[in-house]
């Protein structure tokens, strides 16, 4: 028998309890078939869910709710104590201290099986661990209230009675700490089955109350109230500069400062000269330039030529001096892997350019070169001999290995003929001796009274018949 969802019927009501109080957007549903289920865009199943919706009873939504959170809080609590108690009962049990241990357990372990017994010590032990990590869980804090569904429940009771026998505080103050048994059980119950048994229970009451839920709206408002709290902060820095700052005031720098960026910056003037430079020549008829590249003697030419513009320029830039810019913080990234790749393609090509190792020559593969050798060869190729003489010792082997088979047939044919060759009658005299001796003296009686009969003659009279 399949088992139920309890936390998609847990959801389910929740969705129907938070839709009949009105605060639907503060509800967030554990599992995501909720949201499916009641936002369908099929006709039949939208009514449905309307029809469903129209008629909720906000009282019996709420027993249903509390009924079913119930369900679920004991089912996880009786699987965590049930496993604890069977672990802590077979480790006790089976317990032998090791050659190199501090400590050993076997006379507090003698004490307990006196005082209280193995099963009643571990059911002390095991259902105050469940008591305590579950109402860790529920409440957390003085200042959290108590659910109405767990405000009966028997763990609530038994943490408040600080003389219940099961009482945490109880069972640590007056069973483990006097007798020295909290070292004893911490490691016993200190393996990987105890943490995955309370790690698993820790999971699955998160899931089941909704904590990390919880905590996950709590960052959201935190975060949308930090960036109201940026926004509003830049609108009244720039408020008060505004009001602070002068349109007409400018910010006056030393001349030591601007001299250093002279010559550095080109005017607006300059910029409209070189655009204007890059524009197409009319006259110039592009179809018939070449992309050869230009001869390097025409440029020194130009330069010589240019140089002596340029010198007078050079003399005042080495009076000016050199002046620092700031450096970049970061070089361009694209944002993809491609240019890496290309970058890791062109430092292979270059490795190979530069380096100086005599390349391997394109050698041709072993059956061209055999196909080359036997056009040459013929039969007298290496390959070929080799296949012939590997034929021919297999051909010897065999033949080897077919003579020593027809010999030892024949020395076991020579055997079983000396065997047979002795007298047959002797073997016949000493099996009839040997079948008298066994057979009754009844049975040779009559054998000879048959042989008898065989060699009598026939006595009788014929008789005609008129």
């Amino acid at each position: 028998m399949p088992k139920d969802n309890l936390l998609f019927k847990l959801d389910n009501l929740e969705y129907q309890y938070h839709y009949a109080n009105g605060d639907l957007s503060s509800f967030r549903p554990r599992l995501g078939g909720i949201a499916k289920l009641y936002n369908a865009k099929g006709k039949k199943s939208s009514k449905r869910v309307t029809k469903l919706l129209s008629n909720i009873n906000l009282e019996q939504v709420a027993q249903q709710l509390d009924a079913l959170r119930l369900q679920i809080f004991n089912n996880k609590v009786y699987y965590l104590e049930k496993n604890l108690r069977s672990l802590l009962v077979k480790n006790l049990n089976q317990y032998r201290p090791k050659k190199n241990a501090k400590n050993d357990f076997t006379p507090l372990i003698a004490k307990i099986r006196d005082e209280y017994g193995i099963e009643h010590f571990a059911e002390l032990v095991c259902k105050s661990k469940t008591i305590k990590v579950s109402i860790a869980k529920v409440v957390p804090s003085k200042k959290v209230s108590v659910p109405n569904w767990f405000a009966n429940h028997e763990f609530w009771k038994v943490h408040n009675d600080k003389k219940n026998a099961f009482n945490p505080s109880r069972v640590w103050n007056e069973v483990l700490m006097p007798n020295k048994f909290d070292q004893l059980v911490s490691t016993t119950m200190n393996n990987e089955k105890c943490r995955t048994l309370f790690s698993s229970f820790d999971s699955g009451m998160n899931v089941f109350l909704g904590i990390n839920r919880q905590m996950e709206s709590k960052k959201e408002d935190n975060s949308v109230e930090k960036d109201q709290e940026v926004v509003t902060d830049a609108s009244e820095t720039t408020d008060t500069q505004g009001e602070n700052e002068d349109p007409g005031d400018v910010v006056e720098l030393g001349e030591d400062l601007l001299k250093q960026y002279d010559g550095l910056l080109g005017d607006s003037d300059e910029e409209e000269d070189d655009f204007e430079a890059a524009t197409l020549n009319p006259d110039v008829n592009y179809n018939e330039m070449t992309d050869e590249e230009p001869d390097h003697e025409d440029d020194d030419a130009d330069i010589e030529a240019e140089g002596g513009v340029f010198d007078s320029d050079n003399e005042s830039d080495q009076n000016r001096g050199r002046a620092r810019l700031p450096e970049l913080m970061a070089g361009y990234y694209s944002g993809g892997d491609s240019d890496e790749d290309d970058d890791r393609v062109d430092d292979k090509v270059a490795r190979e350019q530069i380096s100086t190792k005599e390349k391997r020559k394109n050698r041709r593969g072993q059956r061209a070169r055999r196909k080359i050798w036997e056009k040459k060869y013929g039969r007298q190729a290496k390959h070929i001999q080799r296949e012939i003489e590997k034929e021919h010792q297999e051909r010897k082997r065999r033949l080897e290995e077919y003579e020593e088979r027809v010999a030892k047939r024949a020395a076991k044919a020579k055997k079983l003929e000396t065997q047979t060759a002795e007298p047959t009658h002797v073997n016949q005299t000493k099996a009839i001796r040997e079948r008298e001796k066994t057979e009754h003296p009844s049975w040779i009686a009559k054998r000879e009274a048959e042989q008898k009969l065989k060699n009598t003659k026939f006595q009788g009279r014929k008789i005609t018949f008129d």
